[in-house]
């Protein structure tokens, strides 16, 4: 995936005051990924320093959750 892949997928899914890092992104703020019908994650994150939300979808795997998550 290629950074414009990256800046279209948050950018679709409102996903703000993010770094690409070795393919990962980190979020400096909330990720609402909630009621989105999702059966995969879009994205593969490392740090999100706010809340993750990915609940309410049809995930079949955690592939993608953030390696770490600071509130």
């Amino acid at each position: 995936m290629t950074d414009k892949d990256i800046h279209d997928i948050c950018n679709k899914y409102d996903i703000e005051n993010y770094t690409i890092e070795d393919g990962l992104v980190n979020v400096k703020g909330n990720v609402y990924l909630n009621n989105k019908g999702l059966e995969k994650l879009p994205l593969a994150f490392g740090i999100v320093s706010g809340n993750f939300y990915c609940s309410h979808n049809k995930l079949t795997s955690l592939v993608g959750v953030p390696k770490e998550v600071r509130e």
